[in-house]
């Protein structure tokens, strides 16, 4: 099989609120988790890009929809990345705002395919990330759980990790997948489940 990859990605915008997102029968995939989860630099990797998404060392640099477009053997899709879920050190005002675009998006997006849920593999889904986890199967119909920056795992330890966030967050295990961007692990799996899904 030859490298599997979102082929031909290109940005497309970036949307402050969803009525400015283009409509298409194209399915759609969005990527959502807490700053600094990685969720760009995910992107990069599923794409063999370096710079298809800007990746910055500053959380919650990602406060607005971007979508971009690309193919999936030879299959055209949509992708959207979603605003950084929890970062402290915005304003109230400011965090409320992305909030509202996030549930936004959710409720009015029909073309929604499949939502990719970012989590860091170093700290167990608390109460807050089963909350959303929950409220993401209620929108989509399809829900994937993506454990990141799975390279900082004794590899001993992956397997047991993965069971228990699936357990916590109440999925099937094979829903529960891992990724690595530094160390290019996982994007097979990502993509074949997600090809599935589509």
């Amino acid at each position: 099989m030859a490298d599997l990859r979102f082929e031909k990605a290109r940005y497309i915008l970036s949307a402050p609120t969803v009525d400015i997102l283009p409509v298409s029968n194209l399915p759609e995939i969005a990527f959502v988790g807490r700053s600094n989860v990685g969720k760009s630099s995910l992107l990069n990797y599923l794409s063999g890009q370096k710079a298809l998404a800007r990746v910055s060392k500053t959380p919650g640099r990602t406060q607005a929809l971007n979508l971009f477009e690309a193919e999936l053997e030879k299959k055209p899709l949509w992708i959207l990345d979603l605003p950084g879920l929890g970062y402290a050190k915005l304003s109230l005002g400011e965090r409320k705002r992305l909030s509202e675009l996030l549930s936004d998006y959710l409720e009015q997006r029909k073309q929604l395919t499949c939502l990719v849920h970012l989590l860091d593999c170093r700290r167990d889904p608390n109460p807050e990330d089963i909350e959303l986890s929950r409220q993401f199967r209620a929108h989509v119909p399809n829900y994937l759980a993506v454990m990141t920056k799975i390279d900082q795992l004794a590899v001993s330890k992956r397997k047991d990790t993965q069971k228990r966030f699936a357990k916590i967050l109440e999925i099937a295990p094979e829903h529960c997948l891992m990724a690595s961007a530094s160390d290019n692990l996982g994007r097979e799996a990502l993509l074949l489940t997600l090809k599935a899904f589509l």
